[in-house]
């Protein structure tokens, strides 16, 4: 009885099957039938790719040179787009979004606005502390607009001045070399336009900055520093009035008291008066309650 033996693999057949590295090479007929011109087969993959270039790295170069954006870059990219002015900026003043206390943007940009009702509203439903960060505020974002509207005038002023030189320039150095009629008849037109508009560009910022200084040496000066130091002393006046108490300094309590009380009518019904009142009043009653 004979045993069976199983076959044995081919060798040819294993490597028939088996991926190898020289597979995924393209064949030198391939290449001589893709390469314009009719290249013998003795020309080299470089020489291919030498010949037609990646038209991806071509559309990116132009990008880069152009300074334009990929696609998608604006939607896909979280750093894509600028910070608008309409977000809300950070400041020192604390946080005053509350919409009875402060006129929105479009309030205060509106033709119609009223400064003076604006701030007689404030002053009678905000307390002190609140006038405060409002006056912060404001102060903040008109020195940001003033800032921003030097910006406009210098910078574009500079600008323009440079223009002008350099269409002067470009005029005087076409007049020496003598262009030919056609170029002359062609920019000629095209540069007196631009000079004329760059002129009256020129002009009309001068105006606005003559403006601006004159609207600036108009405004009285205001002593809102001092305003701001006796806001705040009169709103530490409770505990400055119990130290002098606590320190048998009854003749400086009552005279400090003096000043506050003339500074509190003086006032009127401003929102936070009263409680700095009956806390100061709370304050001078002790000596007496503990007699």
């Amino acid at each position: 009885m004979s045993t069976l033996s199983s076959p044995r693999p081919s060798i040819a057949s294993s490597r028939a099957h088996s991926p190898t590295p020289a597979s995924s090479r393209p064949s030198l007929d391939a290449l001589n039938t893709n390469l314009p011109g009719g290249l013998s087969a003795s020309s080299t993959p470089s020489t291919a790719r030498a010949i037609s270039p990646n038209p991806r790295r071509n559309r990116s170069a132009l990008r880069d040179y152009y300074n334009l954006k990929p696609p998608g870059a604006d939607s896909g990219s979280p750093g894509g787009s600028f910070r608008s002015r309409s977000v809300p900026r950070n400041t020192d003043a604390g946080d005053i979004s509350n919409p009875s206390t402060l006129a929105s943007g479009t309030e205060l940009d509106n033709a119609d606005f009223d400064p003076q009702r604006y701030v007689d509203h404030l002053l009678s439903t905000s307390s002190l502390s609140t006038i405060l960060k409002a006056e912060n505020t404001l102060v903040g974002d008109i020195r940001t607009l003033d800032g921003e509207r030097k910006a406009l005038v210098y910078d574009n002023y500079s600008k323009l001045i440079r223009a002008v030189e350099t269409i002067g320039k470009m005029r005087k150095s076409m007049d020496e070399r003598g262009a030919p009629l056609t170029m002359t008849k062609t920019l000629g037109p095209a540069i007196a336009f631009v000079a004329e508009t760059a002129g009256g560009l020129i002009k009309e910022g001068e105006e606005q900055r003559r403006r601006i200084k004159e609207e600036r040496e108009a405004e009285p000066p205001q002593p809102k520093k001092a305003e701001k130091e006796t806001v705040r002393w009169v709103l530490a006046a409770p505990e400055r009035l119990e130290k002098l108490l606590v320190e048998e300094k009854q003749t400086e309590a009552e005279k400090d008291w003096e000043e506050v009380q003339r500074l509190l009518d003086a006032w009127g019904e401003v929102k936070g008066v009263a409680e700095v009142r009956a806390a100061c009043e709370k304050v001078m009653e002790k000596p007496s309650n503990d007699d």
